[in-house]
């Protein structure tokens, strides 16, 4: 990332000189990001500093680009903006360089650029707890990826409706809009059988969600020997994690130490990377390990690390699983007969604090159910009612 420093200050003072357009073209596209590799961003996970940088591209950032800016470069640059202000965890910053962008490009019947600007507001929109609004804004994304003809695009707009259908509940609808990505993308690269990069994630995420376990390890195992990047990789580590853990799980083994090993590669990648908009599901999936293992102190501590990114992002779905696995962390510690401590994290967060252990995974849930409903947040319904149960059988 040192060696990048004199590009970084490059982009800058062609910008003092007026020089935007060449700026952004030679340096930018063509050095930093190394065209479609997205190199400082992706290999380096230098998002930090590549916000920095396109900053210099902008009047008034995030909401005018420099006029000396060619528009579909216009369209492109709020667009980008707004992905990386994402994945540092801004996400109040984001909406408006996004829709303006995706308002650009549909003026200039530019379909890519509408597809993926649909594609990255449904994701901003998931994360702020808005699910409908993220299956309605992904949808049209995919009719704007098909009028486009882009073959990367049509797979990848494909599996973000997918994905945000998963959360809604709808996972009859996911399965089969991953299963056309996946033959979207084998068509166009018959060398890779599975859908890989966020996708495979995204797809892997809703089969562990249908106990396809075995499916999971085949296929995450496979797609992290395609992987390169930063956060490609710690996704295909973090799929594998939760894999094995739920099959040593199903197995009554008491042996985690793959699914430990995995998850911990897994947060150690996405923080590298720099994707604080993906790193809460990290915490949460190790938390899940460090609670069934009984150390209980290091799961609060993954939970305080997820709860704090949510809280200052405003990432509501991930506030949503963090009630529930406080409730479940909670309901574990009452079972092992462990004393309550009114001032941790999990009691904290709830009011009025309440006096036990049991007391507060009710309270939990309670907050965890109310959100989940609002948000409509249906994927989580099972885990509420599994959860319900479980604290009625201790009465």
């Amino acid at each position: 990332l040192a060696e990048m420093e004199p590009l970084f200050a490059a982009v800058a003072h062609g910008c003092q000189a007026d020089r935007h357009q060449e700026s952004l073209d030679e340096i930018f596209k063509k050095r930093i990001e190394r065209g479609n590799e997205k190199y400082c961003t992706f290999e380096l996970g230098a998002i930090g500093s590549v916000i920095a940088t396109i900053s210099n591209f902008f009047e008034k950032p995030w909401s005018h680009p420099s006029l000396k800016i060619a528009e579909h470069d216009q369209a492109f640059l709020l667009s980008a903006s707004g992905f990386f202000l994402r994945a540092l965890g801004r996400l109040r910053e984001v909406s408006a360089p996004m829709q303006a962008g995706m308002e650009l490009s549909l003026q200039k019947k530019h379909w890519k650029g509408a597809a993926v600007d649909a594609g990255n507001l449904s994701e901003l929109f998931l994360m702020l707890g808005e699910v409908q609004q993220a299956v309605d804004t992904a949808r049209p994304g995919v009719g704007f990826a098909d009028r486009s003809g882009d073959a990367f695009e049509k797979w990848k707009q494909r599996y973000k409706l997918a994905g945000a259908s998963h959360q809604i509940g709808k996972l009859d609808e996911a399965e089969i809009l991953f299963k056309e990505s996946e033959a979207l993308q084998k068509n166009n690269q018959p060398y890779y059988n599975y859908l890989y990069s966020l996708g495979g994630f995204l797809y892997c995420d809703l089969l562990l969600g249908l106990g396809q376990v075995q499916e999971v390890l085949e296929r995450a195992g496979q797609t992290l020997e395609w992987a390169s990047g930063l956060l490609n990789i710690a996704l295909d580590n973090l799929s594998l994690g939760r894999a094995h853990f739920l099959q040593s799980i199903a197995d009554g083994s008491t042996d985690y130490s793959k699914a430990e090993s995995y998850l911990n590669q897994a947060v150690a990648g996405l923080r590298e990377a720099g994707a604080q908009d993906m790193l809460p599901l990290g915490y949460f999936a190790r938390a899940a390990l460090y609670r069934v293992q009984q150390n209980f102190a290091a799961a609060w501590e993954d939970l305080s690390e997820a709860h704090e990114i949510a809280e200052r992002g405003e990432m509501r779905l991930y506030l949503a699983d963090f009630h529930l696995e406080a409730c479940r962390l909670h309901l574990a510690q009452h079972k092992a007969g462990e004393s309550f401590v009114p001032e941790s994290l999990g009691a904290k967060t709830i009011s009025p604090v309440p006096e036990n252990h049991l007391e507060a995974a009710k309270a939990h849930l309670k907050i965890a159910k109310e959100m989940i409903n609002k948000m409509g947040y249906h994927r989580r319904d099972p885990e509420v009612e599994e959860l319900q149960l479980q604290i009625a059988n201790y009465k």
